[in-house]
């Protein structure tokens, strides 16, 4: 609404200029016909016109001026931040995260360039180093392998074999390994006295001749 008051103004005061312009020019033109008359002998008398200076007349009434009308909104529309949800807005966010990663790009491909043969080196020494140890594990395992004996080994994984398990608990009770020990003997030990008993019983069972009457 402001903007379209500020045109009305500015019309209006163009066209007064114009006009006042055009009677200016009038005035000049009527002095220049007059300086341009045929040259001859003068007739008496002479009479020259003078322009005349127009005298503006103040009155206490002044002309009708005609009111502007401002269309006013029949219904009034919510006031809002143009700077909060604005669709239209331009932001160069966007152009900002696109240039940042050009630059990223462009010093990556500089900093390729310059340290090309500095990264060489320190990847040739990597190398190095893991060949270095490959081989040392590869002659610990050929000293490890010479070191081989057929038969001890046979002999351990016989011996692993034949080992007993003792267990952990006698006739229902948790004892130490050592008590368990002594009493597994012991138990053996009766056990060969009663093989040897019965044994004995078979022999003199099978010598033994009764008497005839």
């Amino acid at each position: 609404m402001l903007g379209n008051l500020r045109l009305v103004t500015r019309s209006l005061a163009n066209i007064t200029i114009a006009a006042e312009r055009h009677h200016v020019h009038q005035k000049i033109r009527s002095i220049c016909s007059l300086n341009q008359l045929p040259l001859g002998s003068p007739t008496l008398p002479i009479s020259i016109k003078l322009p005349t200076t127009i005298t503006k007349k103040i009155t206490d009434k002044p002309n009708p001026c005609i009111p502007l009308r401002i269309p006013r909104p029949t219904t009034s529309l919510p006031l809002a931040d143009p700077l909060v949800d604005n669709d239209n807005e331009i932001q160069a966010a966007r152009l900002i995260v696109i240039r940042r990663k050009k630059m990223k790009k462009h010093k990556l491909r500089k900093l390729r360039k310059r340290m090309k043969y500095v990264w060489a080196k320190v990847r040739q020494k990597r190398e190095m180093r893991k060949e270095k140890a490959f081989q040392a594990e590869l002659m610990g395992q050929i000293k490890e392998a010479e070191k081989f004996s057929a038969a001890s080994y046979v002999q351990e994984k016989l011996n692993i074999v034949n080992m007993t398990i003792l267990p952990n608990r006698w006739r229902g009770k948790r004892l130490p390994e050592f008590v368990i020990k002594d009493l597994i003997a012991k138990a053996q030990a009766k056990k060969q006295i009663k093989i040897e008993t019965v044994e004995r019983r078979k022999k003199f069972l099978a010598s033994y001749k009764p008497e005839k009457f």
